[in-house]
């Protein structure tokens, strides 16, 4: 591999090395695996200068070994890798995702002018979610139904993506997105929704849904899976859905039953139940692999192993009587708040790293894979006290303070080069703002006469 430029004595060194003439030599003489290490170790920048020059090594460019490895050195500038490439992937997706991610990282380390804020649209929104790709907005309603938003047009086009199949329904209480499969632009993922019905008994009702692009990309599909009732003496805290596996929270009793959707029914359930210890700590949960739960409470992080003999066959309507279950680890965190929190990342061994909002800082926890302790490392300390609202992806930070916002890349060795401070106007915003990582957009919400306003910001 070269540190640098090629010269003509390293290209006379080379051809002669290979047999070639000394007389006639040049770059365009090298052999093609020399030419594409060659490519390989310059910048992105570098290589699509050199493209244009001429068509031998323009064919040279069009090799998958170049953008792999550009793609790898973008990926290493981060504290927290992308997701890797597999065999399957072509010299063209690579380059797209090279070029794509190299532009959106020189965008937020860079100072422009402000980014841009426009009204998107007006809707009384209980839960949104922003799809992997910062095009879509899903949004839960007081009505039985799931609203889609679509950020790329200019007026928030709106539509009813999921509408209630029963009558009783009320409304989606929480809704949670399994975004395991997705490659923007393509839309592939499941989505679990909590009902809330109005009955004498304590029901909840699950209903499952795969959501795909449609066939002219104007658009999302929802395809209905399977839908079953559970009875629980709580109302439900949170979800998470990853694979096969449902989790949902209980409030009281304060437990977590983790469900093998695809084999439960409302007669029978396919699950199994982690008895808590602290009454109504747990705020939020999270499904690791190798069938353990990571669960958030104030201050405290657990991991709980879940038993897979324990996934049986259990009539519906019976009660869950589960021994209380210990944790195989315990964190605490001074400060940290469990109801903010970033997606994960899991590598090809099943480590599982997050970012967490702490008193002091943003750590990065990384759960390793073989169950050894948790791993917590400093990301970003605060300089001035704690923001106030938070919102955290796996490569950048986004936060408010009074009347700054603050974008943050979170890049190895970053510094204030890789920071955006802008003024903001309307202090009127609502807690828990959107930001995506593939397009680098953040959502805001605003109250206004009882009404959820959601703006749209673009940091290039």
């Amino acid at each position: 591999m070269l540190s640098r430029p090629l010269c003509r004595g390293s290209a006379q060194k080379i051809a002669s090395y290979f047999g070639l003439v000394k007389n006639s030599c040049g770059l365009i003489t090298l052999p093609q695996e020399v030419l594409e290490m060659i490519l390989a170790d310059l910048d992105w920048k570098d290589v699509l200068n050199v493209r244009v020059t001429c068509k031998l090594l323009c064919t040279a460019f069009r090799s998958r070994s170049v953008w792999r490895a550009q793609y790898q050195r973008v990926s290493d500038s981060y504290d927290t890798p992308l997701n890797a490439k597999d065999r399957t992937a072509t010299y063209t997706e690579l380059e797209r995702d090279t070029l794509h991610w190299a532009r959106l990282q020189h965008s937020w380390g860079s100072r422009p002018k402000p980014p841009t804020q426009r009204l998107l649209c007006e809707c009384s929104a209980v839960q949104i979610h922003l799809v992997h790709g910062g095009r879509w907005l899903l949004a839960s309603t007081d009505y039985p139904c799931l609203e889609l938003y679509d950020l790329d047009s200019l007026n928030g086009r709106r539509r009813i993506l999921i509408r209630s199949q029963d009558k009783h329904d009320e409304q989606v209480r929480t809704f949670v997105v399994d975004e395991v499969r997705m490659t923007p632009p393509n839309v592939d993922m499941f989505i679990a929704l909590n009902h809330c019905e109005i009955t004498d008994e304590p029901l909840m009702r699950i209903s499952i849904w795969r959501i795909t692009s449609g066939p002219d990309d104007h658009t999302l599909l929802a395809h209905h899976i399977t839908s079953f009732n559970t009875y629980t003496t709580g109302v439900c805290v949170d979800m998470d859905l990853r694979g096969d596996y449902l989790a949902t929270n209980g409030r009281s009793p304060n437990h977590i039953d983790i469900y093998d959707w695809r084999r439960s029914s409302s007669l029978v359930h396919h699950k199994a139940t982690i008895a808590l210890g602290q009454k109504n700590a747990v705020k939020s949960i999270r499904i690791l692999s190798g069938q353990r739960i990571l669960t958030f409470e104030w201050g405290v992080v657990r991991i709980y192993a879940v038993d897979a003999s324990k996934f049986r066959p259990i009539p519906g309507r019976q009660p869950v009587v589960a021994p209380l279950t210990m944790p195989l680890h315990t964190l605490h965190l001074p400060g940290m708040d469990p109801y903010l929190l970033c997606p994960l990342h899991l590598d090809r061994l099943g480590t599982a790293s997050l970012y967490l909002a702490c008193a002091h800082a943003v750590v990065k926890l990384t759960v390793p894979y073989d169950d050894q302790p948790l791993i917590v490392a400093d990301c970003l300390a605060y300089n001035e006290g704690r923001p106030w609202t938070w919102a955290i992806t796996l490569h950048r930070a986004y936060f408010r303070k009074g009347t700054t916002a603050t974008a943050v890349l979170l890049a190895r060795g970053f510094d204030e080069n890789c920071t955006q401070v802008w003024d903001i106007v309307d202090r009127n915003y609502d807690a828990g703002p959107l930001v995506d990582d593939y397009s680098g957009r953040i959502v805001e919400r605003a109250r206004m006469n009882y009404k959820i306003v959601v703006f749209l910001r673009s940091v290039s």
